[in-house]
Order: C-alpha cells, then sequence, then structure tokens
C-alpha cells in the first residue's frame, strides 16, 4: 500500500512514516523546501513538495494513494484557516473512494476534565481558540456519508524517542535553572508514547470503520509536580517548586493554561475495536531510565 502523510517531518509524523515503512508501506509526505525533499529521499520515502496552503496540489495528490494520514499543523497564526482548507481539499480528493483518512485531533478540546477520566463519548468543551479543532473533527467524521473511512485521533501527552513537549520541557528548565509547576502540581496527565501511538495510527489505518474516534492513550497518568521532579533530577536542578497560574502565564504564554488542566482521558475504545495496546516504556521509566537521559534531538 502507498500512503500519503502530512506532518511527515514532524516528532510524530516521522515515528508514523518510519513504522509504516518497516512495515513495507510506500511513504509519501508533504514538505515544504527542497532541503527537506532530500531529507525525506535519502531516508526512503517520496517528497510532495508544497504547504497546506497548496490545496489544489493536495486535492491531486491524495487521489494517487491508497490513503491519507494528516498531522500536520502550521503553529501560525493562519492555522485554522490553512487546516480548513487543506482537509477540505483533501476530502474532496478522497470522495467517494472508501480509502481511509486519518485527522489529528488533541484532547486540549475537552478543557479541563478535573477528577473525571473522559473518553469519546464525554462531551467537548473547548475554549474559543480551540472550538475550530472540534468542528473540524466533525467534518471528518460526517465525511463518512461521502464514502471515505474517515478517522480521528486525539493524542493525549507524548513521550518518547527523546522528543516532544517533554523534551521542550527539559530545556526550558535548563534555561530558567528552575523545575516549576502550577499550585500544588496535582493536575494530571494522560500520555501516550510516540512509538505506541504510531502503530494506533496503523491500526486505525487497517481497521478502524468509517466515522471513528478514537483516544490515543495508554492507562498511564503523571502529576506535573511528579513530571517536574523527574525533569529536575535528569538537568540536575535542585528547585523544584510552585508557582502561581499567573507567574507561569508570564513565562510560558498561552501554553500556561495547559498546564493548569487536567486531561485523564481513557484510551478504551482503541483498545477494544483495533486490537491494540500500548506496550513501550511508561513515561516515567523513559526519563528515569530511558531516551531523556541523554538525548539531544528535538
Amino acid at each position: 500500500m502507498n500512503v500519503f502523510l502530512t506532518g511527515i517531518t514532524g516528532y510524530v509524523g516521522s515515528v508514523v512514516a518510519e513504522h509504516l515503512q518497516s512495515l513495507g508501506y510506500q511513504v509519501a509526505g508533504l514538505v515544504r523546501s527542497e532541503e527537506k525533499a532530500e531529507l525525506l529521499l535519502s531516508q526512503g520515502f517520496t517528497p510532495i513538495v508544497g504547504d497546506l496552503a497548496d490545496t489544489t496540489l493536495i486535492a491531486e495528490s491524495v487521489k494517487k494513494f491508497d490513503g491519507v494520514i494528516h498531522m500536520a499543523i502550521s503553529h501560525t497564526s493562519d492555522m485554522e484557516k490553512l487546516d480548513v482548507a487543506a482537509v477540505k481539499a483533501m476530502l474532496n480528493g478522497l470522495e467517494g473512494t472508501g480509502k481511509p483518512f486519518i485527522y489529528t485531533s488533541g484532547t486540549l478540546i475537552y478543557n479541563d476534565t478535573y477528577e473525571n477520566v473522559v473518553n469519546e463519548d464525554s462531551p467537548l468543551d473547548p475554549l474559543p481558540f480551540l472550538q475550530w479543532k472540534a468542528n473540524q473533527e466533525q467534518k471528518v467524521l460526517g465525511a463518512a456519508e461521502r464514502n471515505i473511512r474517515t478517522i480521528v485521533i486525539r493524542p493525549t501527552l507524548v513521550y518518547g524517542r527523546g522528543g516532544g513537549l517533554v523534551q521542550a520541557t527539559i530545556q526550558r528548565t535548563k534555561l530558567s535553572q528552575s523545575a516549576n509547576y502550577i499550585d500544588d502540581g496535582q493536575t494530571t496527565w494522560s500520555t501516550i508514547d510516540v512509538d505506541d501511538l504510531a502503530r494506533l495510527y496503523e491500526c486505525a489505518y487497517l481497521r478502524a470503520q468509517p466515522g471513528s474516534l478514537f483516544n490515543a492513550t495508554s492507562k498511564e497518568m503523571i502529576t506535573t509536580k511528579e513530571l517536574m521532579t523527574l525533569i529536575a533530577k535528569i538537568t540536575g536542578i535542585e528547585k523544584v517548586e510552585s508557582w502561581s497560574y499567573e507567574d507561569a502565564a508570564k513565562e510560558l504564554g498561552p501554553a500556561a493554561w495547559g498546564a493548569s488542566i487536567n486531561q485523564r482521558v481513557s484510551g478504551l475504545r482503541a483498545e477494544q475495536q483495533l486490537h491494540w495496546s500500548p506496550s513501550a516504556n511508561t513515561i516515567r521509566k523513559e526519563l528515569e531510565q530511558g531516551s531523556y537521559q541523554n538525548k539531544k534531538k528535538p
């Protein structure tokens, strides 16, 4: 099978691409530069040079593949506009084919889960700046009626291979020489290893029914205080302390909100429907003994 990926050079996308390639898939990816195209070629992938704004290129490209996995996000002020246009182009290109289309969302659209463990049937409560993401999910799931095997995946906190938000937090902690958590640090997050997540994409690509929605998470959760305490050990920093939300917001900007809310999420549906289960190191073990010990990779 040949599969088209957006976000192929990103943290999650690169691992998904590598995993699919190891199973014999022909993998192509959207990249923004000739330099990245050369990198993909050297890794045995097929580059398609363009970006999310190239809707004509995207609509035509997806027609050539057996399926599509959309993981790219622009991280710019026009992120919503680009994603909406790109997804519309991809769905138009796939209409009537019955081919799989996986859309990557996220669990922040639940907002604060407090003490509850939420699942795919739980109501969403996105803040205004994330409402578009919830709307995108509905568009994708609804496109199953257009004979596209649409699937939405919502990863929780992704870790592993010395990268992701955990690595960014390690770097920030080194720079500030202080490991901080908000208030009492009992805010709790569900977690997913990046290789387990890649396997989930594969299982969904192969087996998920049209209009399927899956939370991507292991059963393991970690409090922000425990996470920052482990990071302090790695970085050799003795200062582990609480700060107020206001102080966190001054330092972290909008990211302080994400660090202040609970994200307790169930991944049982994926385990039951896709015959998938997480098997990698827990985030604790990965921090204490694994890839974050000496990995410099972002």
